[in-house]
């Protein structure tokens, strides 16, 4: 998307949004608030890890990080977190992406 606005001539910043997902349940929800699908591949690993709760918190903190440093590495200016005032995941993504110097 970002790529496309800059092509059409807009130079404004976009900021990437991202929610690590910590329950199984949060992957339904945002689908319903977004009205964006979720990622069929991956949505599978996680029903995969869907009755271990430690699991899926590790999972989507893993995928949120390679989805951040990926987002970095392709120099976007930033990056929201959405947290629902449940910030440990963003922590543990943020002490990823600090572990890998990328911020």
């Amino acid at each position: 998307m970002r790529d496309r606005v800059a092509a059409a001539g807009c130079d404004t910043p976009i900021l990437a949004g991202v929610m690590p997902v910590t329950q199984i349940g949060t992957i339904e929800r945002s689908v319903q608030l977004s009205g964006a699908p979720f990622p069929r591949a991956l949505a599978e690993r996680f029903e995969r890890v869907a009755d271990d709760p430690e699991a899926v918190h590790r999972l989507g903190v893993e995928q949120a990080g390679e989805m951040c440093a990926k987002l970095l590495d392709e120099g976007v200016p930033g990056i929201h977190f959405i947290t629902l005032n449940r910030s440990t995941a963003t922590r543990e993504v943020w002490q990823r992406l600090r572990a890998d110097a990328r911020v």
